[in-house]
C-alpha cells in the first residue's frame, strides 16, 4: 500500500491550506485598490508640481525686474513682428500691425510705471556697496547713471500723462544719452565678471578637483557670467538705433527689436534661475 504499480513511492504533493490560498491569490478588489493608490500618488505628485511652478511664478512676478523684462521682451519683439507683418504680403497680417503697435506702446507705458521708484534702488546699492577698487568705481558710475536714467524716465511718464509740460520724444532723447554710459559700464562689468568666474573655476579645479559639487557650482557661475555678457552685448544695437540718426540707418528697427527681445528673454531666464535657487535654499 502507498506505492504505485511499478513499486516506486508515489510523488508527494504539497497542497496549501485553503486559508493560505485565499491570502496569496490575487484579488480583483486588492489589485483595484493598489491601482487607485498609485493613481492617487501620481495625482498628488502632479499637483505638487503644479503648486511648485505656481509658487515659482508668484515669486518671479513679485520682482519688479522680472515683470519689466517680460514687458521688454514684448516691446522689442513687437518691432520684429511689425517687420515680419510688413514683409509678409498678407493683408490680414498687415491689418494686425495697428494692434501690434498698440501693444508696443501700452507695454512701454507699463514698464515706466513699474520703474517709477527705481532710482531709489540704485541709490541704495551705491550706499551699501562693499567692493573696492576699479569694479567698485565702475559700479558706482553704473548705478549713478542708472538712477538718472530712471529719474528722467519718470519725467517722461508724467509728460505722457500730460502732468508735466514736456515733450516725451525730447525727454526720451535726453534719457538715452545717460543710457549710453550705463550700457558701456554694464558691458565692461560683464567682461570683468566673466574673467573672475573663469579664474574662480580654475582655482576650484586646482584646489578642490575631487569636490564635484564645488566644481559644478563654479561652472554654473561661469555659465551665468556668459549669459550676462550676452545680455549686455545685445544692448549695443538698441543703443545705436535709439541714440543717433546714423544708428537708425545702420541698425534697422527689426534688428534692434530682435536683439532687444533676445537679451530680454535671457534676462528673464536669469531671474527665473535666481528665484529657483532662492526657493531651493529656503526649502533646504
Amino acid at each position: 500500500p502507498g506505492s504505485c504499480v511499478c513499486g516506486r513511492p508515489p510523488l508527494l504533493q504539497t497542497v496549501a491550506p485553503p486559508r493560505l490560498l485565499r491570502e496569496t491569490a490575487p484579488s480583483p478588489a486588492r489589485e483595484a485598490a493598489k491601482s487607485e493608490a498609485g493613481e492617487e500618488r501620481q495625482g498628488q505628485g502632479r499637483m505638487e508640481g503644479v503648486l511648485a511652478v505656481n509658487n515659482h511664478w508668484v515669486k518671479y512676478a513679485a520682482r519688479v525686474d522680472g515683470r519689466d523684462k517680460i514687458c521688454r521682451t514684448v516691446a522689442y519683439g513687437s518691432e520684429f513682428v511689425l517687420w515680419l507683418f510688413s514683409r509678409s504680403g498678407n493683408d490680414v497680417l498687415r491689418r494686425w500691425m495697428k494692434q501690434v503697435k498698440n501693444v508696443k506702446s501700452g507695454v512701454g507705458v507699463a514698464r515706466k510705471c513699474f520703474r517709477f521708484a527705481a532710482p531709489l534702488k540704485d541709490i541704495d546699492a551705491v550706499a551699501h556697496m562693499k567692493e573696492r577698487g576699479t569694479p567698485a568705481t565702475m559700479k558706482t558710475i553704473l548705478h549713478t547713471f542708472n538712477a538718472i536714467y530712471y529719474f528722467i524716465d519718470s519725467i517722461e511718464l508724467l509728460s505722457i500723462f500730460q502732468i508735466l509740460p514736456y515733450n516725451p520724444p525730447e525727454v526720451k532723447r535726453i534719457r538715452y544719452r545717460f543710457w549710453v554710459v550705463k550700457t558701456a559700464m554694464n558691458i565692461s562689468l560683464a567682461f570683468i565678471t566673466l574673467a573672475r568666474a573663469k579664474s574662480n573655476m580654475a582655482k576650484v579645479r586646482r584646489e578642490n578637483g575631487g569636490d564635484r559639487q564645488a566644481v559644478e557650482a563654479a561652472k554654473k557661475l561661469v555659465f551665468k557670467a556668459y549669459l550676462q555678457l550676452i545680455v549686455a552685448l545685445t544692448d549695443i544695437p538698441v543703443m545705436f538705433h535709439n541714440t543717433s540718426d546714423w544708428g537708425k540707418k545702420k541698425v534697422p528697427a527689426h534688428v534692434m527689436g530682435a536683439s532687444g527681445a533676445v537679451g530680454s528673454m535671457i534676462s528673464c531666464s536669469l531671474i527665473w534661475m535666481e528665484v529657483g535657487a532662492s526657493l531651493k535654499a529656503k526649502s533646504a
